[in-house]
């Protein structure tokens, strides 16, 4: 992690004027979360073109699945898509949340009539309007849309509807809960994530999750849901669904020897160590 370090200053007649530790220490985090707060989400700027490796993963019906529950479409990798314009990128951390919150606290009704492109854009303001932090609701006080038997289905026939209500993309370029993007995440603070991770999604909770490989050069900074796991060889391989990419769950593997996560080649990043940390675990975080 970049640290910014003040031992002394120079004044005039170059006298050395000693800086007090408890003032370099609050210079430290401020860069610190400067430098965060001004970090591009949503993936790298550059990284390999391998294709990533690993199968769905076995989900029961009543837990977050790719072909139901994930958006339709995706977002874009603006390094992917040089000049193009008007690209839909940079959501990586609204359509994590979104997605969460459409499962949390919306139930779909195929059987219902549907509705004008009004009545849509009201529900899917109202889901969108609950704290992501929120336990999921009851089938009986969800928002209830019509019409259509998954969310994946809703939103491939209302693409602009859904990309409207997402707004702009700052909340995912600029957010103040990616303050810890620059901060050393250690192995203590690695092993609780998982813990927790892993009794999230044996609930039936998917968990957003930021995951980091600050300050590498091939920069990633991307949000993912995590929805399941898998125990391979003792390493636990956490299964996500990842906007960029909805029809392939993205593999994060923990490895408890090092008590660290790593990931594999994506088509948007290099393969390697990467930190962890969940987003929208409270109304703080």
């Amino acid at each position: 992690m970049a640290q910014a370090r003040l031992t002394n200053v120079r004044g005039p007649g170059h006298e050395s004027l000693a800086v007090p530790p408890r003032l370099r220490r609050f210079t430290a985090i401020v860069v610190g979360v400067l430098l965060s707060l001004s970090l591009p989400g949503c993936a790298g700027i550059g990284g390999s073109t391998e294709p990533r490796r690993g199968g769905p993963a076995s989900v029961s019906p009543a837990r977050f699945d790719l072909q139901r529950d994930a958006f339709a479409f995706a977002n874009l990798v603006r390094a992917q898509n040089p000049g193009r314009p008007g690209l839909f990128a940079n959501y990586c951390i609204v359509m994590t949340r979104a997605a969460n919150q459409f499962f949390r606290f919306a139930r779909f009704a195929p059987e219902r009539p549907s509705l004008s492109a009004d009545g849509y854009r009201h529900l899917v303001r109202e889901v969108l309007a609950i704290g992501a932090w929120e336990a999921p609701r009851a089938d009986a006080e969800r928002v209830v849309i019509p019409g259509y038997p998954n969310l994946y289905e809703f939103s491939r026939a209302h693409e602009t509807t859904l990309k409207t209500a997402f707004g702009s993309q700052l909340p995912s370029m600029v957010h103040w809960r990616n303050w810890r993007v620059s901060f050393p995440l250690g192995p203590d603070h690695q092993a609780r994530v998982a813990e927790e991770l892993a009794r999230e999604v044996a609930a039936g909770r998917p968990a957003p999750l930021m995951i980091t490989n600050f300050p590498d050069p091939d920069l990633l900074n991307h949000a993912v849901l995590v929805y399941d796991y898998r125990v391979r060889s003792a390493v636990t391989e956490f299964l996500a669904y990842d906007p960029n990419d909805p029809t392939t769950p993205l593999a994060i593997h923990f490895d408890p020897a090092t008590r660290g996560f790593w990931i594999e080649p994506l088509p948007y990043s290099p393969p390697g160590r990467i930190r962890a940390f969940r987003l929208y675990s409270s109304s703080l975080l």
